[in-house]
């Protein structure tokens, strides 16, 4: 930077000016630039394609105040290496920002007609003719100087842009025609320097595309192959669906025989339950009917032993009739002729009595009999209260158990009914799934056909030695967006910068 300034110095020839026209050009400064300054912002604030540049009206006072401050140091200071550093700086901003050099060229020229104007005719002097024009004479030559040396510099700038432009895109449309041909390989070099990033950008960005489809081409293989044992296993799965399916509608027609089957043992368990419980009641009545025989072979077996009673005493009376009647025949006959007719009755007596003895006997034989026949009737009878109560208590116990195996039953109906719909509706769901099985393997030969185009596209591409070889993944990534380029011009003109430099006018 120390010989670039030193240079532009000798060629200016300010190499050799003198402190004292610093000095007096800083005092006039000091008198006349902030009027200069101010009508030039003035002018900036009107023209909308340079007022876009500031954000309020605070950042143009800002950049007033920063182009005062600069043209104060310049000629206080001198034209130092800090000097060069702003001034670079400024330039580096009009490029980073757009601004053409029309603009700050123009900007210095009105800037400067007000400084002339100022220097030449101070004061009263602006009333003396001579003076006005020779200002007026030096601002237009200075005015008309800056604006050759916008349209020259505008020029040249464009004129060398485009050839540097010429030569990148030349390149690049030959490396972009390979590209095109398959050649991945291709690589941008030797371009200006400003157009370094862009050649660097290039070469990563077919470098990262080499990569990715050295990526994709070793993925296809993975693919290809993954998608043939995908479609071989849906394939499979799909025959093993079907079977599946097929089975369960077997079982699905088998669990709704069997739900039937339950149902209609859960009916006759009902209707056994029914005709159980009307078994045990009709035993509990037979019980109480044998409960009820038992009491009446009681009251005989009493009326017997009653009976028995009452013949005793008739066999008794028998027994004294006919001792009464052998007395009266022994008393007849002791009576002779006059006892005859007393002995006849006595003897009738004794025969009735007899009669009655022997009938007597014969009943008492009979109630006897009788009692003992009553006797194993209440016997028999007691036993078959026994039995009935028995028979009452297993009915009863079988019919809890038939109650129990009811409820089972109606539970198993209902477990089956639910087992069936349960059944069903998988039957439905590995219906759906045989469906979506083939079209998953319809799918998987789709993929592996698309792998093999795909693998055919890739192929057609040079990729270099690690064509037959697994691509690892690298950190590549891609260069950072830059702003498109401007052009780089110097100046001191103040724009759009931060707080450390300028950033606007």
């Amino acid at each position: 930077m120390q010989s670039g300034l030193q240079e532009r110095l000798a060629f200016y020839e300010l190499d050799r000016a003198d402190n004292s026209t610093f000095r007096r050009v800083k005092k006039s400064l000091g008198r006349h630039v902030n009027r200069a300054l101010e009508k030039f912002y003035r002018k900036v604030g009107g023209i909308p394609e340079l007022k876009g540049f500031f954000s309020d009206s605070s950042r143009l006072q800002y950049a007033k105040n920063a182009q005062h401050s600069h043209w104060m140091k310049i000629f206080g200071d001198g034209l130092t290496d800090d000097y060069m550093k702003r001034a670079v700086g400024v330039g580096q901003v009009h490029a980073r920002i757009g601004l053409e050099p029309k603009w700050y060229v123009g900007g210095y020229a009105l800037i400067l007609e007000e400084m002339i104007h100022g220097m030449i005719s101070p004061g009263l002097l602006r009333f003396v003719p001579g003076r006005r024009k020779l200002a007026k004479d030096v601002a237009a030559l200075v005015k008309v100087s800056l604006l050759d040396i916008d349209v020259a510099l505008s020029t040249y700038f464009v004129d060398a842009e485009e050839k540097v432009r010429g030569v990148v895109l030349g390149q690049m449309g030959s490396a972009l025609k390979r590209m095109a041909e398959g050649d991945l390989t291709t690589q941008m070099s030797g371009l200006p320097a400003e157009y370094a990033q862009v050649e660097q950008d290039f070469n990563a960005a077919t470098a990262a595309l080499r990569e990715t489809l050295l990526a994709v081409s070793s993925s296809v293989s993975v693919i290809s192959s993954g998608s043939g044992e995908i479609r071989t296993g849906a394939d499979d799965l799909a025959s093993r669906t079907e079977e599946q399916a097929a089975s369960l509608e077997e079982t699905a027609a088998a669990m709704r025989a069997a739900t039937e089957m339950v149902q209609e043992t859960t009916r006759s368990a009902v209707a056994v339950n029914a005709e159980m419980a009307k078994m045990q009641a009709e035993a509990t009545e037979g019980g109480v009917i044998v409960g009820k025989a038992v009491g009446a072979m009681d009251s005989i077996e009493k009326s017997s032993s009653e009976i028995g009673k009452i013949i005793t005493v008739i066999d008794g009376i028998a027994f004294q009739t006919n001792l009464l009647a052998l007395n009266a025949g022994v008393e007849a006959a002791r009576a002779g002729d006059a006892g005859k007719g007393f002995a006849v009755v006595a003897h009738e007596v004794r025969a009735l009595a007899q009669r009655c003895a022997d009938a007597a006997q014969e009943i008492k034989t009979l109630i006897s009999n009788s009692t003992e026949h009553v006797d194993n009737g209440v016997k028999l009878v007691g036993e078959t209260g026994t039995m009935l109560t028995r028979i009452v208590e297993r009915v009863g116990e079988v019919s809890q158990v038939i109650t129990r195996i009811a409820a089972s039953a109606e539970s198993q109906s209902a477990s089956m009914i639910q087992v069936n719909s349960a059944v069903g509706d998988m039957d439905k769901m590995t219906q759906q799934n045989a469906a979506m099985v083939e079209e998953t393997a319809a799918s998987a030969r789709s993929l592996a056909s698309e792998a093999q185009d795909l693998a055919e596209k890739v192929g057609r591409f040079q990729l270099g030695q690690q064509n037959a070889m697994p691509v690892a993944r690298s950190a590549f990534r891609p260069a950072p967006k830059r702003p498109a380029r401007v052009p780089m011009v110097s100046g001191n003109l103040a724009l759009k910068a931060d707080e450390e430099d300028w950033s606007e006018f």
